[in-house]
């Protein structure tokens, strides 16, 4: 379980997870690796603009003033031309949504349909390039239509993290068990601030004395990992019941290296059985 995070594929623009999914798929379809399909959002890049666009507004900004730092941000992507298209295509669809589409970017995006640009990747795949086709033409007409009334945006939630490195932090497993883990170090993406944890080989009832957990080493997965970084998506999804801030300290044994396996804490339970053997 998990996916691997903190890595660029070869031949990508480099990009940010803004949460954490139990699997991660990507199949090269004919556009370009990162792409799963002819859709305006089946693209890495038109996620994370979608996303960043509706986190900029959601924590107050004005909609033009998200589309003035995202312009700022991906001024690279906007003079490559196979990754501008998708750029302009992804911003205006996604205000169009909002009921907040600005002039500037429809008259960008309908310039990227009608310049063919955005099909340019798509000719090696004479099937997925009619798909896409069909796809620009629906959106076309939608950008050209009254938009719909301007929407709510909420404010996404973000993750944090008030443990220190080196701190240990006791976890009580579904079963009864108690298990310690030692913050090693932070991952940090636009969905906040998750903790990396080694797990310790250590598995008991009750919180053991300083010196047991000195001698305990650090368990390896079935992978051959020894780091797991746990989020979250949600306030109420950390299990602080069953979470133990136990006020110890320890030198982590290891430093921070990627890639490294992730998963939410509410599949934590199943990622330590199937991967640590712990239960």
């Amino acid at each position: 379980m998990g996916v691997w995070a903190g890595f660029a594929r070869p031949n990508t623009h480099t990009f940010t997870l803004n949460c954490v999914t139990s699997k991660y798929i990507v199949i090269q379809t004919g556009g370009t690796i990162g792409t799963w399909g002819t859709a305006i959002f089946s693209d890495d890049l038109a996620s994370d603009i979608r996303g960043r666009y509706r986190d900029l507004v959601g924590d107050g900004l004005t909609g033009p003033q998200a589309t003035d730092i995202l312009l700022e941000e991906y001024r690279e992507i906007l003079d490559d031309p196979d990754a501008a298209s998708v750029f302009w295509l992804a911003l205006a669809a996604t205000q169009w949504r909002c009921g907040r589409l600005e002039p500037r970017i429809q008259a960008q995006a309908i310039e990227a349909i009608d310049s063919g640009s955005d099909l340019l990747r798509w000719q090696e795949a004479p099937q997925l390039l009619f798909k896409r086709q069909a796809v620009l033409s629906k959106l076309r007409v939608a950008l050209l239509s009254p938009q719909p009334p301007q929407k709510k945006i909420r404010k996404r939630f973000r993750n944090t993290c008030e443990w220190e490195i080196g701190e240990i932090i006791g976890y009580r497993l579904r079963s009864g068990s108690l298990v310690m883990f030692r913050v090693i170090d932070y991952y940090v993406d636009l969905g906040g601030t998750s903790p990396i944890f080694e797990v310790l080989d250590w598995i008991g009832y009750d919180i053991p004395a300083q010196e047991v957990l000195e001698s305990a080493g650090v368990k390896i997965d079935r992978r051959g990992e020894t780091q797991l970084a746990v989020g979250r998506v949600s306030e109420r999804e950390l299990p602080r019941e069953r979470v133990l801030r136990i006020g110890m300290k320890l030198n982590p044994a290891q430093v921070l290296k990627y890639p490294l396996p992730m998963t939410l804490w509410r599949w934590l339970d199943r990622e330590l059985e199937e991967n640590f053997g712990l239960h």
